[in-house]
């Protein structure tokens, strides 16, 4: 089985230029919940006796199902704490639709060492040809978290259902200039297109705001630059806090005026939060914004 990359806020980019066609937005509610279903899981293991002791570390972990391909274009997934669903140590965790997001659950170690596993399949079943891939983590203790699922690019002898994912640590160390971390008096977001890497290749964008004529200026741009939306990189905004109605706009030509390529979509911005936006959609055609707001 595929096992995931684990990724702070800040990732490197990938993608450089292009753009989308106009469409819609999706504001979940202030959970981030939508319809998925949750299950909780304070404890180590669901189905048996597990392959080790599990250990004392606990986190909450939020998935979001941005998954989408040819095979799958729209399909909900299950995700299961373990090495697959059927680990003895390993339980349902939740069943998540597409374009929504999880509440947050709290989940335990697997073992002394604070090693943690989690699968994602497909809904409906849970065979190998139904596996979306493996994510690993190592707590510590006290971590809040985001995982979220992506298509991938076909390979040869993969499974249709396989994909991709990418963490996001909602909590880390003040240390890290790569978090999304709280702003006093403003209001932080990070815009991400991680997961239209190959639903509009080479895609990338800028952010702008209903009413303005001017792009957003991201964190570290100067008035003469701006930093694309696309590949893996969370991008970075410290704003003022209020009802934001933002929208992404093609880089080229980098103006941010008129209808937004993808959006525009509300964010209910207080002074001190931070909030996750991230581009999704099945095809260049379908495209949207998913707005989860990051619990204090």
């Amino acid at each position: 089985m595929g096992t995931a990359l684990s990724a702070t806020l800040l990732l490197a980019a990938c993608g450089s230029s292009g753009g989308s066609s106009k469409s819609n937005a999706t504001t979940p509610t202030s959970s981030g919940a939508a319809a998925a279903t949750t299950t909780s899981s304070a404890g180590g293991g669901g189905n048996g006796n597990c392959y080790t002791t599990p250990g004392k570390q606990k986190a909450r972990v939020r998935f979001v199902n941005l998954f989408t391909n040819s095979t799958y274009p729209s399909s909900a997934i299950d995700v299961y704490q373990g090495f697959e669903a059927s680990d003895p140590c390993g339980k349902k965790l939740a069943t998540v639709p597409f374009g929504q997001a999880s509440d947050y659950v709290d989940v335990t170690a697997g073992d002394d060492s604070g090693d943690w596993n989690a699968t994602a399949y497909v809904a409906g079943s849970t065979a190998k040809d139904h596996e979306i891939i493996t994510q690993s983590e190592t707590w510590k203790g006290g971590e809040q978290v985001t995982i979220m699922f992506e298509g991938g690019q076909a390979q040869a002898g993969a499974a249709p259902s396989s994909g991709g994912d990418q963490t996001f640590f909602e909590n880390p160390t003040q240390d890290d200039s790569s978090a999304l971390k709280p702003v006093a008096g403003k209001a932080a977001i990070g815009i991400a297109a991680t997961s239209l890497q190959y639903v509009v290749p080479n895609g990338a964008w800028v952010a702008g705001m209903t009413g303005q004529t001017t792009c957003l200026q991201a964190v570290g741009d100067t008035s003469s630059t701006h930093t694309d939306i696309g590949g893996t990189q969370l991008v970075q905004y410290t704003l003022a806090p209020g009802s934001l109605s933002v929208g992404l706009y093609p880089s080229q030509p980098g103006t941010c005026t008129g209808t937004p390529a993808i959006g525009p979509a509300t964010i209910n911005a207080t002074a001190g939060s931070r909030t996750l936006v991230f581009a999704y959609g099945t095809s260049a055609n379908d495209l949207k914004l998913l707005v989860l707001p990051v619990a204090s």
